[in-house]
């Protein structure tokens, strides 16, 4: 069914470009943006991809948790040991990179 009907809605020019802008991102043209938000159509047409999108998220919440105690267990580990070199850890506001002992390797970067 080709639309035909005409809407005019009243907006301010400020909506509008946000309304163009959100359509844009979308791939779509204005009409077709504010048709599918005033329908179901998008959300049935992806409900299957948007529920394994949702289990995906959820499965992955344990994993996210061990790897954020993983990294914790690290600095704890590394604040131990800077500890144990004697330093004291900086105050935020006055970080000098002298209050570090310098015999101390840097931490290559966590990869996950």
């Amino acid at each position: 069914m080709s639309a035909t009907a005409r809407l005019v809605v009243q907006m301010t020019p400020a909506e509008k470009r946000a309304l163009e802008r959100r359509a844009r991102q979308a791939g779509l043209t204005t009409s077709e943006f504010v048709r599918r938000r005033i329908s179901d159509d998008d959300l049935d047409e992806h409900r299957e991809e948007i529920e394994a999108f949702l289990i995906a998220i959820e499965n992955a919440g344990p994993s996210i948790l061990r790897k954020l105690d993983a990294a914790i267990s690290t600095t704890d580990s590394i604040t131990a040991a800077i500890e144990a070199f004697g330093a004291k850890p900086c105050e935020e506001d006055s970080v000098s990179k002298r209050a570090w002992p310098t015999a101390f390797s840097p931490v290559s970067r966590p990869s996950y």
